[in-house]
């Protein structure tokens, strides 16, 4: 995983910092691969260090010092090599594919390096243009699959440390450059301060790839920080809202919610409600709210950003309680009633059944009127306060045409 993201950071690298003289004229009558050894390793190993592929950066395989050795260094960058001139499999083997592709962009120089590589060479500048453009072509395709192998590396057990810390910082600086981008396309700030700040971003970002790419995890890490503080510049200047904006404006927004609902639940009381529930609700909001604005000072802003929807549920729930208590007091009353109506109509049918009255149809009515009161205590055991009322209603009716029957 970790050598692929290497990989994909130094084509990012070769394609903003441009490719070094390309050494020609190596003779390659055999196929290389590792544990190899031989001139033509050592010729390969200096093609290689001059066209911006470095074998090492210092000692054994760095420019100067080649070996005749062709060994785990020499392999990653043919490799890399290979992934910047689209050839496949790209697996550090030097073989006819390689071979051929080393002869078409050597073919149009000059010029030649010797094994020795005692002299000068001359870039071949066409097959050098035409790569490079072809690389910064497919540049946007390369970002968008670096910052998804940096998100799945962090999977890994092998991503830890200065590592990743310095690839942390570079995805969260190619985000921020992304952002810069959209918000200059935008044109709603000012565009011409903000482009100065992103151009600074996109050369911070390839220096912290290039000593990334040479394992100087500190100085990646320093670039990337230069890279995200100039593109976040950037994007306030083309008048982007940064995260913490965001959040902060989200606090007052919640804040004045909770006085909201402070308000609604100080008037339900005035009015004799029950707030008991609600009141204890809103204090848990509150508390809530407190942990939000402590995860802000600490800059974790997604964590503020959870905690204060959590905090809207809750002012949800506690305003939803008043209500709610509001209707289970009136489901009771309007039940009561509904009892109180039903016992009329019993003594009705019963003293028009003294007088030898027909109170058939009265006492359909009446036992109908019964289930439907069952069903409005149902319904009230249920919290379901709004059919009860609904249905306790309807057994008043059902009770008063009984008596009308009569």
């Amino acid at each position: 995983m970790f050598k692929k993201i290497l990989k994909i950071l130094f084509i990012l690298a070769v394609a903003f910092i441009g490719f070094k003289t390309e050494a020609a004229n190596c003779s390659f009558a055999r196929d290389l691969k590792e544990n190899d050894k031989g001139e033509d390793v050592k010729c390969l190993q200096q093609y290689l260090n001059n066209a911006g592929f470095e074998v090492s950066t210092n000692g054994a395989g760095s420019k100067g010092k080649e070996t005749n050795f062709y060994g785990k260094k020499t392999k990653d960058a043919v490799m890399i090599w290979q992934l910047a001139n689209g050839v496949y499999p790209a697996e550090g083997y030097f073989g006819a594919k390689s071979r051929t592709k080393y002869d078409s962009l050597v073919s149009s120089t000059s010029t030649s390096v010797t094994s020795s590589a005692s002299t000068n060479t001359t870039s071949s500048n066409n097959n050098s243009t035409a790569s490079q453009a072809s690389i910064i072509a497919d540049l946007n395709n390369q970002i968008s699959t670096l910052k998804q192998e940096l998100v799945n590396a962090k999977n890994t057990t092998t991503y830890s440390g200065d590592q990743k810390n310095a690839a942390d910082k570079i995805l969260e600086a190619l985000n921020m450059i992304d952002d810069a981008e959209d918000a200059i396309d935008d044109g709603e700030g000012d565009t011409s301060s903000a482009k100065n700040n992103y151009a600074d971003a996109r050369d911070d970002i390839f220096d912290a790839v290039k000593y990334f790419f040479n394992k100087n995890y500190e100085k990646a890490l320093d670039y990337a920080d230069n890279a995200y503080g100039n593109a976040e510049d950037a994007f306030e200047d083309a008048g982007g809202e940064t995260q913490a904006d965001e959040v902060e404006n989200y606090l007052e927004e919640v804040e004045e919610e909770i006085e909201d609902a402070e308000l609604e639940i100080e008037e339900a009381e005035d009015d004799d409600k029950d707030i008991d529930e609600a009141e204890e609700i809103l204090e848990e909001a509150i508390t809530k709210f407190e942990e939000a604005e402590d995860a802000f000072e600490d800059e974790d802003y997604d964590l503020a950003e959870e905690l204060l929807e959590e905090v809207e549920d809750l002012l949800d729930e506690a305003v939803d309680e008043i209500g709610n208590n509001q209707d289970k007091e009136d489901a009771k009353d309007t039940i009561d009633d509904a009892e109180d109506a039903i016992a009329d109509a019993e003594n009705e049918i019963n003293d028009a059944k003294d007088d030898d009255e027909d109170t058939d149809d009265a006492e359909d009515l009446l036992d109908e009127a019964k289930d439907v009161y069952e069903d409005a205590e149902n319904a009230y055991d249920d919290e379901d306060y709004e059919e009860a009322i609904d249905l306790a209603e309807e057994a008043i009716d059902l009770a008063e045409q009984a008596i009308d029957e009569l």
